[in-house]
């Protein structure tokens, strides 16, 4: 990563308690996928275009079956789920979102039933209206799924008992991105730093909000830091895509860590393509747990750590926050 400087944000922001959620999807995104005896080797395809012109694009689906396997393929969006920070919903409706790319999309075949082993591909095309005001990413997500057998799988229950017929359907969600080139507006800010103690450990969230007008997939690492400024622990979170005017939570789990009891500086960074990083950060008290004497005949374990003191977002200071930073972290 190139050297950049740094962008302390949160000004003001206390920690609060989060609360975990989740939300239980039917469609998982394809990266690739298999299930269901097919497989789908695109995940997602992304587009720089201007007003008037298109795009367009080819999924390969292959069975991987010994069966013949039957799909049907849909457009529909991917949304933002309002008041919620770590998902995204998926929705057979197109056009809903504001920015959805649906209506300008169109796709060919919408069934297709493969031989084992054979390939086809989903051909798709974007026409994106000659309209000048036109600004930052549209998106959409194209569905495939399985068709399942006309009769359910039957589970077998003792004699004289109604029995229950179990159909089960296989959706994977390939997201297809347009951003109207020359008016990209970058801009992200953490909003919360949570420092919670867990089990061996203790979990550090920061939020993530995309204030621009495109979808950003920020690099975003945490770092512990001792005394004298040192770097003593990192690890770098999984990618995850932020759309537009949204935010999105990024958690870590840290346990067992391979340090020594004390204070150190948690610093949550974040790489989003923007001239400057942006930063989330708090103090943290560490107390490492020396494994006990292993048994005879048993394996060593790792230590365990517990963590107290502040986890308050900010700049300078035990608690405190500011604006900007001095000096530029490299990763």
């Amino acid at each position: 990563m190139r050297r950049k400087d740094l962008l302390l944000t949160g000004q003001g922001l206390r920690v609060i308690t989060l609360i975990a959620f989740g939300l239980v999807y039917i469609a998982a995104v394809a990266s690739p996928a298999m299930a269901q005896g097919f497989s789908v080797g695109s995940g997602r395809d992304e587009y720089l275009v201007s007003p008037g012109e298109s795009f367009s694009g080819a999924i390969t689906v292959t069975n991987t079956s010994e069966e013949p396997v039957a799909l049907r393929v849909f457009i529909g969006d991917w949304v933002r789920v309002p008041g919620q920070t770590s998902t995204y919903g998926f929705s057979d409706e197109g056009g809903i979102e504001p920015r959805s790319l649906v209506p300008w999309m169109v796709f060919s075949p919408e069934r297709v039933t493969l031989e084992p082993e054979e390939k086809r591909d989903i051909m798709y095309e974007g026409s994106v209206p000659d309209d000048p005001s036109l600004e930052g990413s549209y998106w959409a997500m194209i569905f495939i799924e399985g068709i399942p057998p006309e009769e359910p799988d039957v589970v077998p229950t003792p004699e004289g008992e109604i029995g229950v017929g179990i159909k089960t359907i296989f959706r994977y969600g390939i997201q297809v991105y347009a951003t109207i080139e020359g008016t990209e507006r970058r801009e992200a800010t953490f909003t919360s730093l949570n420092i919670d103690q867990a089990e061996g450990g203790f979990n550090a969230v920061a939020i993530f909000e995309n204030k621009g007008n495109i979808y950003l997939r920020p690099k975003v690492w945490i770092e512990l830091r001792d005394a004298a400024g040192e770097v003593v622990y990192t690890q770098e979170h999984k990618e995850r895509i932020v759309l537009p005017e949204s935010a999105r939570d990024f958690t870590f789990e840290l346990k067992g860590l391979p340090i020594e009891s004390g204070e150190y500086l948690l610093m949550i960074l974040a790489d989003y393509g923007a001239p400057k990083l942006i930063a989330a950060q708090g103090r943290v008290n560490l107390t490492i747990t020396p494994p006990p004497p292993p048994e005879e005949g048993a394996a060593s374990g790792e230590g365990e750590s517990e963590t107290s003191g502040e986890g308050e977002s900010g700049a300078t200071g035990e608690g405190e926050s500011g604006a900007s930073g001095e000096g530029a972290p490299s990763g």
